[in-house]
């Protein structure tokens, strides 16, 4: 016998419900779940990616790799078929609706797959709450899209493997081609359905005819990506790698300037990252989805279910996270693994499918409990994933670029803040006059500068780390200001000293928006630095509090304690920082904070040594150590042996243990 001769086992090749049939019910779960994220929608703009991404749609730019052409496409006609509210809110809109018809998608899958209405229904209830899933339903990102070619993929996989019909394998095809100008996730997905359909019918490779309809459908689906050169061409404002050459085209499409960001290093690094992805799949479905799945998987194998498709896709989209993602990408937020989710749901359906055939005919309906998994996770992540009252970064880039003079230049950098600004700059049309630089877009960070301090301000969001012998470069509020060297100290531009929404626990923040909270709060430290150490010791705590999962951040307070001579702090922050990232940190110039850690360690022992050797001095001898009083005497001590930098430290405690006790 022949393996083209093997049929399906028979409750797999069950005629599933028709089509027609699903529509109305897959309507149904497409409405709950978009007025469910629309409720909870961003009406503003919100961190990381999305500034970029919105702002690439609505003028025909270019965002980051991979260029993202099928969103930025999809996104400007839904912008302009979509007039409501505004842009941003219209982009969260569409992650809404292509989250609502994934969520559908799921159940018309299951149902196509022959499994049960409880069954179906527990899968598209868990994929509508799963928590990766819900976040970016409500923002303006790609990955609900990304979710919905994958559902729209495995479903036409599962009807080949059911009918063996090229048209449904060429139309898969064809759909993941189109997913992977989404993102490319689906494209390496596509592969590994490609895989398994040789591995179920090998003889698929001896028929040129089916095997050329596949391909050509999927070169088909990426046409898209014509998009790239074709524009680029244009020059559009936001022209993120220029890839109207060939080698800058596949450079962007490649992502091939982003591997050296990659976190795996050395294959036992994998082991890891399955660790921390495989507590993933419990977290997102409270460990009792992923025990279904487990049961799903193991029956359904034998049943001949689609099951080695799911777990295929599964490893495809692990290999390719942790190939490639940096240590934000794997370990603190897992919507790169969005593709296995989708999966891992359709695998726990079949889990309830096969419990509801166990249970007997007069209880059949006790299956429907297992709804409350999900409904569990609806109560509980409506108040993380409700960002409807969301406007940290709107509010901070809006008091950012109203803090700055008329016609200045603002060369910005890292994409919590490039990204808000390019959009409010390039979309609202906020601060026209003001230059916006757009280090890092483009495929170089800054061009040669030819300015004058005095006449034509220059601004940084961040400090280039310039080391000039007429230019400083100050903290003045919420950027960094370009000013001669040896002249009068500049006026703070503080409009405000807390962000909307950026103490209200009601308004739900992830690592980006806490990162952009704390970084709010650090610029104003900073910016107090050498005028009030009292008001900016309680800022820079304040930030450390908020962005306590930032390792670039933890390693900058670093710096800021130890250049004040406050060692024993910088020691602390280093160590935290090497904490949250015990590898190099994910800034312009690498870094490591265990280099930090050990150079602290020798200042400090350095400083200790001294501070024993000045304490049997009379003039601390009678004063009680570790009071102001103490802490003043040291400093004097330490300036007169020309260490003002620890002298700096004790006086800076001094003044905090005075104000203590004023209170």
């Amino acid at each position: 016998m022949k393996l083209d001769d093997l049929k399906l086992p028979p409750r797999f090749a069950a005629h599933p419900p028709p089509w027609r049939s699903l529509l109305g019910p897959a309507g149904v779960i497409a409405i709950i779940s978009f007025v469910i994220y629309t409720l909870g929608a961003c009406r503003t703009i919100y961190v990381g990616d999305s500034g970029e991404l919105v702002a690439a749609a609505a003028t025909f730019g270019i965002p980051h790799p991979s260029g993202y052409p099928l969103y930025v496409l999809l996104g400007k006609v839904w912008i302009t078929l979509v007039p409501v509210g505004s842009v941003a809110f219209r982009m969260s809109l569409m992650s809404a609706f292509f989250g609502a018809l994934a969520v559908a998608g799921l159940f018309v899958l299951c149902r196509r797959t022959a499994l049960s209405i409880p069954a179906s229904l527990f899968g598209a209830a868990s994929l509508a709450v799963l928590p990766s899933f819900w976040s970016q339903a409500t923002v303006q990102r790609v990955y609900t899209l990304n979710a919905f070619f994958a559902v729209a993929v495995t479903l036409l996989a599962v009807e080949w493997l059911r009918t063996r019909d090229v048209r449904f394998m060429a139309g898969a095809a064809f759909v993941a081609g189109l997913g992977a100008c989404n993102h490319t996730v689906i494209g390496i997905y596509a592969v590994a359905v490609g895989l398994v359909a040789i591995a179920t019918e090998p003889s698929f490779l001896t028929r040129p005819k089916h095997l050329a309809a596949c391909v050509g459908a999927g070169v088909a689906g990426l046409l898209p990506y014509a998009y790239l050169p074709l524009r680029s061409r244009q020059e559009p404002r936001l022209d993120w790698g220029d890839p109207d050459t060939f080698d800058a085209f596949i450079a962007v499409i490649t992502r091939r300037d982003f591997w050296n960001r990659a976190w795996n290093e050395k294959p036992s690094d994998w082991l890891i990252i399955f660790n921390d992805f495989a507590k993933s799949l419990g977290d997102e479905t409270l460990w009792i989805g992923l025990g279904l799945a487990i049961l799903g998987a193991v029956l359904g194998f034998r049943r001949g279910w689609p099951v080695p498709l799911a777990l295929a896709g599964m490893a495809a989209n692990f290999w390719a996270v942790g190939a490639h993602g940096s240590r934000s990408d794997i370990f603190i937020w897992h919507r790169y693994y969005l593709v296995a989710y989708v999966l891992l749901v359709f695998l726990a359906a079949m889990g309830v499918h096969w419990i509801g055939e166990r249970l007997r005919q007069s209880a059949k309906d006790l299956v429907y409990l297992l709804l409350a998994a999900p409904a569990v996770l609806l109560v509980l992540g409506w108040p993380l994933y409700d960002r409807s009252d969301f406007r940290i970064a709107d509010d901070f880039s809006r008091t950012l670029l109203e803090s700055l003079p008329p016609g200045a230049h603002l060369a910005a950098s890292d994409d919590n803040i490039l990204f808000v600004l390019i959009y409010l700059h390039l979309v609202e049309g906020l601060r026209p006059d003001v230059n916006l630089i757009m280090q890092g877009v483009g495929g170089a960070d800054l061009p040669a500068l030819r300015f004058d301090p005095d006449s034509d301000p220059l601004y940084f969001t961040h400090h280039p780390n310039w080391n000039h012998p007429q230019i400083d470069v100050v903290p003045v509020g919420l950027a960094f200001k370009t000013v001669r060297r040896g002249g009068d100290p500049e006026e703070l531009v503080i409009p405000k000293t807390e962000l909307v929404g950026g103490s209200d626990p009601r308004v739900p923040k992830d690592y980006l928006a806490s990162n952009l909270t704390g970084h709010f709060h650090y610029m104003l430290g900073i910016s107090h630095e050498q005028r009030d150490w009292l008001t900016a010791s309680r800022e820079l705590e304040l930030a450390a509090e908020i962005a306590h999962r930032n390792d670039v951040l933890h390693y900058n307070l670093g710096l800021i304690y130890r250049r004040n001579g406050l060692i024993e702090r910088a020691l602390d922050a280093f160590k935290r920082s090497h904490r949250i990232n015990p590898r190099r940190l994910a800034s312009d110039k690498p870094a490591q904070a265990e280099d930090r850690i050990a150079e602290t360690l020798e200042e400090l022992e350095e400083k200790r040594r001294v501070e024993a050797h000045i304490s049997a001095d009379p003039s601390i001898a009678d004063l009680e150590p570790g009071n102001a009083a103490w802490h003043r005497a040291v400093a004097r001590l330490l300036s007169s042996r020309s260490e003002g930098r620890w002298a700096r430290g004790h006086e800076l405690i001094a003044l905090e243990l005075s104000a203590e006790e004023g209170r």
